[in-house]
């Protein structure tokens, strides 16, 4: 019997001993035994690729394995005819080269095909399909697309002893003495197999931008832990998320208040408080020029003036801090409407939602216009009524930045109510409060030093203070906010890589649906609805929506998943890391 014969006769041994009932390959001879030829039906986890692009899941696999003439010197011949996307899969092709061993047993290639298939190992070294081997490389957090260990067969309808008689040309059986031939001696017997590269010519242009790895490392396998965790404070989700929000915000305030000056000026109040004529007066004084006009004709035109306001002068004072605060409760409303609006948007973009964004956004604005209005008419009160004639610099800009934090503290209520939670309330409210302390105190230094000669209204100090109050607004909502949370999830790998979701108490739902907590919205592989992250008691429990990729966890496709700290979890192409304090 020749050294192929006894081989074959082997493998045929091996492989009905191996797949007798197993539960997920079922192996099928092609032809008189030992056969030359197998059909082999995997039942498990692949993907393959739509004409549109999308990545669908398919359950089942039909492989074919012929043991040709030169086998087992080379390896065997390998098709499939189910479709796959697959780096070592192509045009019904399967590149066994990194699997494949003279002394490798039919058995063991059949379980390796169907590693392959579930994404557990693929080479991107010398891939069939460059293409897949780019997409493979870019998306390796999705892998395994399956977990099942084929290893494990169930042998009860196995016999032990599986008796071939192999026939001569007479059609006599041989007789063959010789003891089994172990997989080493085969091996031995084999001259040394050439490598042989590709089973396509693949050219460089093809294999433009894939990423190679060392030969003595050449087939990737799914990592399991050793993820890197989220840190306790996430930069740039402050700045992303609050910062960068609260400029624009402060911004586009500061230029509607400033725009609608005349219309929310203390004059203006008086005139719809129905105190024209007083008006008039303060408009004469803050208009003539004392520097060119005669101090004679200024005192007959007040006088005459002043002579229409049917007030006392004490009423005069008393009318004229009303009109004051209600002037600077329009101006604090404008911007808190500005913040409101803008980090509202903020907070509907961050988490990936058109639909969040007009909601919080209007929420942020009605709420800030409320509150805004209220806490800038408190501030001026408190201003005025804490302000001395005499007092110091510092004083001063103590007493202002004091009257600032109040209607920065309503400008942070009014953000920390578009998600109303007590503790994300309070800590808006604070960061909001600190800000507008800041802003008003270093407003009070910049009237002196940024200034435009002597007509200066203070815009440009103004604008310097709201917008330091503004990023200090956002800066504390953004720190703060991260001090306060519980858990959060850090994207790791995917389209929003660094990016960090807060994972509220109840229910955190997540897909790429606007109606989700989270919403992974460019996520093609991501279902409407995905996956929830729900607090029972007090641990943090992973739910699988019934989705065809479905949830992965820590390498493990889950349906229910008791979360730990720094559990990765895979959803569609992203991947993200679970944290609790």
């Amino acid at each position: 019997m020749t050294a192929r014969l006894r081989r074959i006769a082997a493998d045929w041994e091996q492989v009905r001993k191996d797949f007798a009932g197993h539960k997920n390959i079922i192996v099928t001879p092609v032809g008189s035994e030992p056969p030359e030829k197998y059909n082999v039906t995997y039942f498990v986890n692949g993907i393959y690729l739509l004409p549109d692009r999308r990545i669908e899941t398919l359950g089942r696999h039909e492989v074919e394995i012929t043991l040709h003439s030169e086998y087992p010197r080379y390896k065997p011949i390998c098709k499939i005819s189910t479709p796959i996307w697959h780096p070592n899969f192509r045009d019904g092709q399967i590149c066994i080269g990194d699997i494949w061993g003279a002394g490798e047993s039919l058995s063991d290639i059949i379980i390796n095909i169907g590693d392959m298939i579930q994404y557990k190992s693929w080479n991107s070294y010398s891939p069939l399909s460059s293409e897949a081997a780019q997409w493979a490389m870019e998306n390796k957090h999705l892998f395994p697309v399956g977990t099942l260990d084929l290893h494990i067969a169930d042998y009860s309808s196995a016999n032990d002893e599986v008796s071939i008689d192999l026939l001569d040309d007479s059609g006599k059986a041989i007789i063959d003495d010789a003891p089994p031939v172990s997989d080493t001696l085969a091996a031995e017997m084999i001259p040394e197999v050439i490598p042989q590269g590709n089973d396509f010519d693949i050219t460089a242009e093809e294999l433009a931008g894939i990423e190679f790895v060392p030969s003595v490392n050449r087939m990737q396998t799914v990592s399991r832990g050793g993820l890197v965790k989220g840190n306790r404070i996430n930069f740039k989700t402050i700045l992303v998320k609050g910062i960068i929000w609260a400029f624009i915000g402060a911004i586009i305030g500061f230029a509607i208040s400033e725009g609608l000056y005349k219309a929310t000026s203390s004059n203006q109040m008086l005139r719809l408080m129905g105190q024209s004529e007083l008006a008039d007066v303060y408009d004469f004084m803050q208009n003539y020029d004392f520097d060119n006009g005669d101090y004679l004709e200024f005192l007959t035109e007040f006088g005459e003036l002043n002579d229409k306001v049917d007030l006392s002068d004490s009423e005069q004072t008393s009318v004229s801090k009303s009109a004051t605060r209600l002037s600077s409760a329009f101006f604090a409303m404008l911007l808190a409407l500005g913040l409101g609006l803008f980090l509202g948007i903020g907070e509907g973009v961050f988490y990936g939602s058109k639909e969040k964004a007009v909601r919080y956004a209007l929420i942020g604005a009605g709420i800030s216009i409320v509150i805004g209005f209220g806490s800038g008419y408190i501030a001026q009160a408190i201003y005025s009524g804490m302000l001395t004639d005499d007092a110091s610099t510092m004083a001063s800009a103590i007493v202002r930045g004091f009257g600032w934090s109040i209607m920065g503290l309503g400008v942070g209520v009014s953000v920390g109510l578009i998600k109303p939670e007590l503790r994300r309330l309070l800590f808006c409210s604070l960061g909001g409060f600190a800000g507008g302390f800041l802003g008003g105190f270093i407003f009070n230094f910049a009237v002196n030093i940024v200034k435009f000669g002597e007509n200066d209204t203070g815009i440009v100090a103004r604008a310097i203070g709201i917008v330091i109050m503004g990023l200090l607004i956002g800066l504390g909502i953004g720190l703060l906010e991260q001090f306060a949370k519980q858990a959060w999830l850090k994207v790791i790998r995917g389209e929003f890589e660094g990016k960090e979701y807060l994972v509220f108490a109840g229910t955190t739902s997540i897909g790429n649906n606007g109606k989700n907590t989270i919403v992974l919205f460019k996520d093609r592989l991501v279902a409407p609805h995905h996956c929830d992250i729900i607090l029972d008691g007090s641990k943090y429990v992973v739910i699988d929506k019934g989705t065809p990729l479905g949830t992965v966890v820590n390498g493990m496709k889950t349906n229910r998943h008791v979360l730990k700290q720094g559990d990765a979890i895979a959803v569609g192409n992203s991947v993200m890391v679970f944290n609790t304090k």
